[in-house]
């Protein structure tokens, strides 16, 4: 009996050494067209990397279009200004450094010879990054563009594209908005956001108070973007509706359903 107790520690180690490891975090990339797009999902980005996740953000352009809060015409001024603000944003949210693509903003639906040349391009920098972050979930706009924006569009048709390919692939997330859930904010609503069934968005990421935070610290980075009102009022206002359940997600290629983006059942 001695000798059987003796060994029950020893057992007891060798058990504990053959266990299977605790799974790591998963690696999330969000890949979307422009500077701020980010701000969508930006809750539930901030929650997975604070609690431990690898997350990256890319962006296929700089948004070099469009800067309205600034006097700067089009160009490589709004392009490092944007970039800036990108790598403000993903810092803000505890991601790993904005990867910026640099296609032209507005640009990556041109007519090419052949036609879908700049997408193939686009899909070929994405297929490059998936390759080396070797992400378990990819987020990205839905066939909606969030707003119908040709770019969202685009970028997120390309990465659909792209992961559908593939036999093994990481999970697809499209951002999206549960119906009955815009605030009836003449800004927002004038926009014409899309909203989806709540039966379709079987993911609703969850988050805490620190991650709204967070999001607002991001949405700040934007100043080129927004007015210090809205900038200020944003995430307040998305937080007690469009986020009020957690950030949606429909996926798009696999199954999956769950509130917390750490632990997804697929």
């Amino acid at each position: 009996m001695r000798r059987f107790l003796a060994i029950v520690p020893l057992l007891a180690g060798c058990a504990a050494a053959n266990a299977a490891p605790p799974s790591a975090p998963p690696r999330i990339l969000a890949v979307f067209a422009h500077p701020d797009d980010e701000t969508v999902v930006a809750p539930a980005l901030a929650n997975a990397a604070r609690r431990g996740a690898h997350v990256r953000i890319v962006y296929a352009t700089a948004g070099d279009a469009s800067a309205p809060e600034t006097e700067l015409q089009p160009g490589p001024a709004i392009a490092a200004l944007r970039s800036q603000e990108a790598r403000c944003a993903a810092r803000a949210l505890g991601a790993g450094d904005a990867i910026l693509l640099d296609f032209g903003d507005g640009k990556l639906g041109e007519i090419t010879r052949p036609p879908a040349a700049t997408l193939a391009r686009l899909r070929d920098r994405i297929d490059a990054v998936m390759a080396e972050e070797k992400p378990d979930i990819v987020i990205t706009w839905g066939p909606d563009g969030g707003y119908g924006h040709p770019d969202h569009r685009l970028v997120g048709a390309v990465v659909t594209d792209s992961l559908a390919r593939r036999a093994a692939r990481p999970l697809l997330l499209h951002a999206a908005i549960r119906d009955g859930s815009l605030p009836p904010v003449p800004q927002i609503t004038a926009m014409g956001w899309a909203t989806s069934a709540p039966s379709l968005l079987t993911v609703g990421a969850r988050f805490d108070a620190p991650d709204l935070a967070a999001a607002a610290a991001a949405v700040a980075c934007h100043a080129s973007q927004f007015d210090a009102a809205t900038r200020g009022a944003l995430v307040p206002v998305f937080g007690a509706s469009v986020w009020k359940d957690g950030v949606a997600f429909r996926p798009a290629l696999d199954p999956a359903e769950g509130t917390d983006l750490l632990a997804l059942k697929r």
